[in-house]
């Protein structure tokens, strides 16, 4: 015997309500986690008030999931966060400050991680997110081990310092490298758009 699916939204229904219509710049970085996009833009689709979402995909994401795809779901042509994807004279990383309502990073690799920390700005996305004062939500996905290590501390210790970002920890389970139940996946997809829901309706922002 079959139970019923478990909606993934209705635990937050109330908080993402406060989402529709707010513009939410979704950063996509080249973790494993990122083949799950399709399924939750969907989501993000059928809630009773969706977020207005431009999807931003760094080029390790295209390698997880097909811009294709993400673009026949959105009905628009998917965003690469690429310099050289930017048509010239066109100020990507200004209009998209200007923009966006808050930004989300989901998953958010190590690497993406340490480029916020540092106040990096690799591509329009990144510094569109690190010159805006709109609040960010990061959902790292990691190696095992990674928690523990010194680098990482280090790199939370920086992220804790600035208002305007909201660190998620990543939950734990089974790791497509070693197979075991020590992997370090993202936050669940709801669960971030929540979190970026409450910093929002508090205003918080640098």
């Amino acid at each position: 015997m079959t139970g019923a699916v478990p909606d993934p939204g209705k635990e937050f229904a109330d908080v993402l309500a406060g989402l529709g219509g707010r513009r939410v710049a979704l950063v996509v970085t080249g973790s494993l986690s990122a083949a799950f996009l399709p399924y939750w833009l969907n989501f993000v689709e059928q809630l009773p008030h969706p977020p207005e979402l431009r999807v931003l995909l760094t080029r390790s994401a295209t390698g997880m999931v097909s811009p294709a795809v993400v673009g026949a779901l959105l009905g628009r042509e998917a965003e690469i966060d690429a310099w050289d994807a930017v048509g010239a004279g066109h100020a990507a990383h200004v209009e998209l400050a200007e923009w966006a309502e808050g930004f989300l990073v989901h998953p958010c690799t190590f690497s993406y991680l340490g480029r916020v920390a540092n106040g990096l700005a690799d591509t329009p996305g990144q510094l569109a997110l690190q010159c805006s004062t709109r609040p960010v939500v990061l959902c790292p996905a990691l190696p095992p081990g990674t928690l523990e290590s010194p680098a990482y501390r280090r790199l939370r210790a920086l992220l804790d310092e600035r208002e305007d970002v909201t660190v998620l920890d990543p939950g734990v389970g089974r790791s497509a490298a070693t197979g075991r139940q020590e992997g370090l996946p993202p936050v669940q997809f709801p669960v971030a758009l929540a979190a970026l829901a409450t910093v929002l309706a508090e205003g918080r922002s640098r």
